[in-house]
């Protein structure tokens, strides 16, 4: 037996690498005054913490309490655990899990490809890494580790990233109501959204108060009180994102998108990393000739049948800046960009080249 498990482990990835826990952070966009924001993309809500002292005590002795009660005292794995959770599930009792929060961190970040894999093998393989882990790290960061991997539902990964969507303020500041019903969640991030199901959320965010009060970390009155806050007055909801993450001059922002992703090995920019690197961009566009651009813009419209459209380019001769961009009437209704021929159109110059050409033709000493 030891055998086989040391033929299951031999080939664990490694926690010391520096891409062990890297998280998916979000790209912004700027203008070329680097303070207008222009768009943020990203896979996922996710703002991880450096310091636990950023996260509210609520939070850090909730998780434990709820999540592994024995925290503080095992190694990575928690024996007793599983032999109660075994005990119980045999009983016919609601059925537990053992996994400890090392553990469960192990699954959402180094083993992630096998997270689904419910194999006697992987349990081992997870099992070897948390104890390993446990060598590596204190019990403090690896708490912070998993508060800022853990899902939350509603594409929130981080404690962070859910305490600004669910509530709108910042992990620190969470109400011991607030953060027992984010404690809540990961059991089951789908079903415990308190934007999808907020009874459910109610219901459990109770349990997470119960459990802390069992183990001496909140009073009866503080217990009592928060309880007695419902979840729905309690809920401050963040807006929803724009669409693609574009909050303004979207037929220019979309063009410097589409060239990061077509061309993202000329900026250092790998395939498909620019909804997860955490970049930072500025573009070339001047808000000032932006607004003035489509206020001309608006005007010709102004001036021409209403199935006809303008559009506008203003461009640095000498460098290729672009300055400004109007690519159409309305980006929500027709994402075709009529200044650069995007969406498929194939528009053609027309007889706007013959300038160009007439120019280069002098230039190069032609008679006229």
């Amino acid at each position: 037996m030891l055998h086989v498990i040391d033929d299951w482990t031999s080939d664990l990835p490694s926690l010391s690498s520096t891409d062990a826990f890297n998280y998916a952070q979000e790209s912004t966009m700027y203008a070329g005054d680097q303070s207008t924001l222009l768009a943020e993309f990203q896979l996922e809500k996710r703002d991880p913490l450096a310091s636990s002292d950023q996260v509210s005590p609520y939070v850090l002795k909730g998780t434990v309490d709820t999540e592994d009660v024995r925290f503080y005292e095992h190694t990575g794995v928690d024996l007793p655990g599983i032999a109660r959770a075994v005990l119980v599930n045999l009983g016919g009792g609601a059925l537990e899990g053992a996994s400890t929060i090392t553990q469960q961190l192990v699954r959402n970040t180094v083993l992630s490809e096998e997270a689904n894999d419910i194999s006697f093998e992987r349990k081992i393989r997870e099992a070897q890494l948390a104890v390993d882990m446990e060598k590596m790290y204190s019990k403090d960061e690896i708490l912070l580790m998993y508060l800022n991997t853990i899902n939350y539902g509603d594409g929130c990964y981080g404690i962070e990233a859910a305490a600004q969507n669910y509530f709108q303020v910042s992990a620190l500041d969470l109400t011991l109501s607030q953060a027992a019903a984010l404690v809540g969640i990961p059991q089951s991030p789908t079903y415990l959204n308190p934007k999808e199901n907020l009874e459910a959320c109610q219901e459990r965010r109770n349990v997470v108060l119960d459990r802390m009060l069992t183990a001496g970390d909140i009073t009866q009155e503080e217990h009592d009180a928060a309880q007695a806050v419902p979840l729905e007055e309690d809920l401050k909801l963040a807006p929803d994102m724009p669409d693609q993450g574009i909050y303004a001059y979207h037929h220019f922002t979309s063009y410097a998108r589409n060239l990061l992703l077509e061309h993202g090995e000329d900026f250092n920019i790998s395939d498909g990393n620019l909804f997860e690197g955490g970049y930072t961009i500025y573009t070339t566009l001047d808000p000032a000739l932006q607004e003035m651009a489509e206020a001309a813009c608006a005007a010709q419209r102004d001036r021409m049948d209403d199935d006809l459209d303008a559009s506008l380019v203003a461009v640095v001769p000498s460098t290729g800046e672009v300055k400004a961009m109007v690519g159409g009437k309305d980006f929500g209704i027709s994402q075709v960009n009529i200044a650069t021929g995007g969406g498929g159109m194939g528009r053609q110059a027309g007889s706007t080249f013959k300038t160009f050409a007439l120019t280069a033709a002098i230039e190069s000493g032609i008679n006229p």
